[in-house]
C-alpha cells in the first residue's frame, strides 16, 4: 500500500480508497548565486495544500520569494505566488485545470498569470503503472519586456509539455519510477520565439525511504515546471541543471524531505540590457514536511 501511496502522490494516500484526505506541506529553501550573478542570495518559503480522494484533487500553493542583490543600493526582489488547480481522475484518464498568479516587484516581466491544463492517461499492468499525457500552459504578462528591453509590451507564451512515466514494482518493499518530459515553447513576443528543453527523472522507493534524481537540458525562457507550481518568470535563458531529493516517511501521516539542486543559465542583466556573457549557476536547497490527515 505504501508503494501505491508514493506512486499516486502523498495527497492521495489513504487507508480507504474513497476517503477524503487533506495534506499540508510547508517548505522553505535558500538559493546561492555564483559571483557573476547580479543577485547575491535568496530565500523561499511557502505551503502546499491538497484535499481530495482518488476521484478528485484540489491543489493550492502559496510561496514567498525574496532575493538580495550584490549592489547594496538596489531594493530586494520580492515575489508572492498563488496557485490553485482542480484535478479529476477516472478509471484510465485524468485532467487538471487551474491558474498560477505572480505578484512581483521585478521590472523584467512584472505581474503575470499562467493558465494550467493537463490531459493524461494511465494503465495498470499488474503492480506496475504506465502514465502518459500532455501538459499545456499559457503565460501572460501585461507589462513585460523582450530581450531588447525597450518599452513595456504584452508577453504571451504557449508551452506544451508531453510526458511519460513508468512505475515498476520490484518487490513488496521496493519500486522505481522513471519519467521523461519535453517542453516546447512558442513565444512570438520575444526575438527568439521558439524553445525546446527536456527533463529526465528516476525515483527509487524502498520501504519508508525514497530518493529522486532529476536532470534537464536544452533551452527554456520564462518557462513552467513542476506541473505549474514553479515559474521562471524572468528573461534568463535556462540551459541545464539537476536536482537530488531524499525523503523518509516517519509514519503513515508524516514525510520529511530535503533536496539540493543546481541550475545553469544565461542571466539577463537589467542594468546593461543584455544577457550575461558567461553562464550563471544557482544552488538551491529546500526542506519540506508533508502531513496528511
Amino acid at each position: 500500500m505504501k508503494l501505491k501511496y508514493l506512486l499516486l502522490g502523498a495527497s492521495l494516500f489513504a487507508s480507504s480508497l474513497m476517503a477524503e484526505v487533506t495534506t499540508i506541506t510547508p517548505y522553505a529553501g535558500t538559493i546561492d548565486y555564483s559571483a557573476k550573478s547580479s543577485k547575491d542570495k535568496a530565500s523561499l518559503m511557502g505551503v502546499h495544500y491538497t484535499v481530495g480522494t482518488l476521484d478528485y484533487l484540489i491543489e493550492a500553493d502559496y510561496s514567498h520569494f525574496n532575493a538580495s542583490y550584490n549592489d547594496s543600493t538596489s531594493d530586494d526582489l520580492k515575489q508572492d505566488d498563488f496557485t490553485l488547480v482542480y484535478g479529476k481522475y477516472y478509471t484510465d484518464y485524468m485532467f487538471r485545470l487551474g491558474a498560477h498568479y505572480i505578484n512581483t516587484n521585478d521590472d523584467q516581466l512584472n505581474n503575470g498569470i499562467i493558465f494550467i491544463s493537463t490531459l493524461g492517461g494511465y494503465k495498470y499492468l499488474s503492480y506496475d503503472k504506465l502514465s502518459y499525457g500532455v501538459e499545456g500552459y499559457y503565460s501572460y504578462y501585461k507589462k513585460g519586456h523582450d530581450e531588447n528591453y525597450g518599452e513595456e509590451k504584452k508577453i504571451h507564451i504557449l508551452q506544451i509539455s508531453p510526458y511519460f512515466s513508468y512505475y515498476k514494482s520490484i518487490n513488496s518493499n521496493m519500486g522505481n519510477t522513471f519519467a521523461v518530459k519535453t517542453n516546447y515553447q512558442i513565444a512570438y513576443d520575444y526575438d527568439d520565439d521558439k524553445y525546446f528543453s527536456y527533463e529526465v527523472s528516476d525515483t527509487l522507493f524502498y520501504k519508508d525511504f525514497f530518493a529522486t534524481l532529476k536532470a534537464y537540458g536544452g533551452e527554456m525562457r520564462t518557462g513552467v515546471k513542476d506541473s505549474g507550481m514553479t515559474i521562471y518568470n524572468t528573461l534568463d535563458l535556462m540551459k541545464k541543471g539537476f536536482d537530488i531529493k531524499l525523503g523518509y516517511t516517519l509514519n503513515k501521516n508524516t514525510t520529511l524531505s530535503i533536496s539540493y539542486g543546481e541550475n545553469t543559465y544565461s542571466e539577463f542583466n537589467t542594468d546593461l540590457f543584455q544577457m550575461s556573457s558567461t553562464d550563471i549557476t544557482s544552488k538551491v536547497t529546500t526542506f519540506s514536511l508533508n502531513y496528511s490527515f
